[in-house]
């Protein structure tokens, strides 16, 4: 019996010794653990360590990779974020001369050549009737550019609805303020005030007051700049149309915000002093004082030109393009009917 005991005393402690050594080969007992760990699993050892790592460094950078921001304002100067804003904006569509689509009425009086491609796209409604008075829209920014200083204002019609009028007068200040827009190229300087003296006034126009300093003898809505004294206008004003600005243009479908950059552009071309572009660009873009609402075909090669929102387009040579006095034979209207 005692004899059986010892047994038994000897078989637990054999059993201590191998729970406290299980799974490792008896050679190894006096091998530190990791040692035996490594004999063990060889190159699998190391390669699981360097697995956890990456995928923790992969977690966080998937946790810190959320889209940023930069608030801008009516009131601020928003040059760099403008720039930041617009070079991320894509390419516009190649344009159509002769886009099949008319979804708006001309007008009891209208001539019956609506041109095609000058038709407003689909889209939100607009206003029509505003009162012929505007408002000053609050906002300064330093000059931007070198060269003749230019003064603006920007202004909305009263009775417009349905614009945000803090993001219209951020857009025009940002797009006026962007590096491709005209006071980038050494020879202009433009400022945005909201009292005293002005060269010219950037303002936002109902349909009818549109009609009354742009004209209408073709049916097409347009945009334009008219001197003071000019159809009754009392300064000089940059008219951006109300309908143009909810719709946009047949050249620029899809892209809403660069056609709103180019009638910026174009009509504040003619406040500076810029006269319209009838031929492409090297390379096929048209120049932004072609009129790209009514068409992009070239009067001397009849080709389509690709539209194109910025005066000086990064890489693009020839720019901003050869200016003429407009002709019958040069003109968007007739190279572009129905």
């Amino acid at each position: 019996m005692a004899h059986g005991t010892e047994e038994r005393s000897q078989d637990v402690d054999y059993a201590r010794r191998r729970v406290a050594t299980f799974g490792v080969d008896p050679a190894d007992r006096d091998v530190s653990p990791l040692r035996a760990f490594t004999r063990k699993y060889g190159w699998r050892a190391y390669a699981l360590p360097i697995l956890i790592v990456i995928t923790v460094v992969a977690l966080l950078s998937v946790g810190n990779s959320g889209p940023t921001t930069t608030p801008t304002g009516a009131g601020a100067d928003t040059s760099t974020a403008a720039a930041r804003q617009q070079s991320s904006t894509p390419a516009p569509p190649v344009a159509s001369g002769d886009t099949p689509v008319k979804v708006d009425q001309a007008g009891a009086n209208a001539l019956n050549t609506v041109l095609a491609s000058g038709a407003l796209p689909a889209g939100a409604a607009y206003t029509t009737h505003g009162t012929g008075t505007y408002s000053v829209v609050k906002g300064t920014s330093r000059p931007v550019g070198a060269g003749h200083l230019f003064r603006y204002d920007i202004e909305v019609e009263n009775g417009i609805t349905g614009v945000d009028v803090a993001q219209f007068a951020a857009m025009v200040q940002s797009v006026l303020s962007d590096k491709r827009s005209w006071a980038g190229h050494g020879d202009v300087r433009l400022q945005r005030v909201d009292s005293g003296p002005v060269d010219f006034r950037v303002s936002l126009t109902s349909v009818d007051t549109d009609h009354r300093y742009c004209g209408y003898d073709i049916p097409v809505e347009t945009s334009c700049y008219v001197t003071k004294g000019e159809n009754g206008v009392d300064s000089n004003r940059v008219v951006l149309s109300v309908a143009r600005w909810v719709r946009g243009s047949m050249a620029y479908v899809g892209d809403l915000n660069a056609y709103r950059t180019y009638m910026i552009n174009h009509e504040d071309g003619h406040a500076i002093g810029h006269q319209h572009a009838h031929q492409c660009l090297p390379g096929g873009q048209a120049p932004v004082m072609m009129q790209q609402t009514i068409g992009t075909k070239s009067a001397t090669s009849g080709q389509i030109c690709t539209a194109n929102p910025w005066p000086y387009p990064p890489g693009v040579k020839g720019t901003p393009g050869a200016e003429q006095a407009d002709t019958d034979q040069n003109s968007e209207f007739n190279l572009t009917g129905d």
